[in-house]
């Protein structure tokens, strides 16, 4: 399989996710997925409020699209997780 034109996801759009789904998504289609829909409402308006990405890059990265809903992953080749991992003793 040729992965050069494959759809990416990134799975969480937390302080590593979003940074990192809207450099891919100025090159490549991207779907940025997480399970918090006032968020991904917020990311489709432009507004990151935890200020990991400014509004100008989010709108310079063309290609992302922002979703809550698991079918909109159906069509990605490519899987990137960065959700939280639990550290304790």
């Amino acid at each position: 399989m040729n992965y050069s034109n494959a759809k990416i996801a990134i799975i969480g759009l937390g302080y590593v996710g979003l940074p990192l789904a809207v450099e891919f998504g100025k090159n490549r289609a991207v779907v940025g997925f997480d399970i918090h829909h006032a968020r991904i409402d917020a990311l489709r308006l432009g507004q990151d409020h935890t200020l990991e990405v400014t509004e100008s890059e989010l709108l310079s990265s063309r290609q992302l699209q922002f979703s809550y809903q698991v079918e909109d992953l159906q069509d990605c080749q490519i899987f990137i997780v960065t959700v939280p991992t639990p550290i304790d003793q």
